[in-house]
């Protein structure tokens, strides 16, 4: 495989109503909005480059607001 080029990636097709892009914050939000908006029938599905699950400050529990509280008191 030269540099620049992709290979011979795999395609999956995938139905959905709702289709989301990318993972941080503010697609989590949509998501899950949408879902509790559109209810059980409609179809939401969330892509992002990463691996959400471990990647990223939705996977680490917001971890800017734990590192920004740190030593701190939360009143502080």
């Amino acid at each position: 495989m030269s540099e620049g080029s992709f290979g011979s990636p795999e395609i999956v097709e995938y139905e959905t109503d709702i289709l989301i892009i990318g993972g941080g914050m503010a697609a989590c939000g949509t998501a899950y909005e949408a879902k509790r908006w559109a209810g059980d029938d409609v179809k939401i599905t969330l892509v992002d480059k990463a691996a959400m699950d471990r990647s990223g400050a939705v996977a680490q529990g917001l971890s800017a607001i734990n590192t920004y509280i740190g030593e701190n008191d939360i009143e502080d």
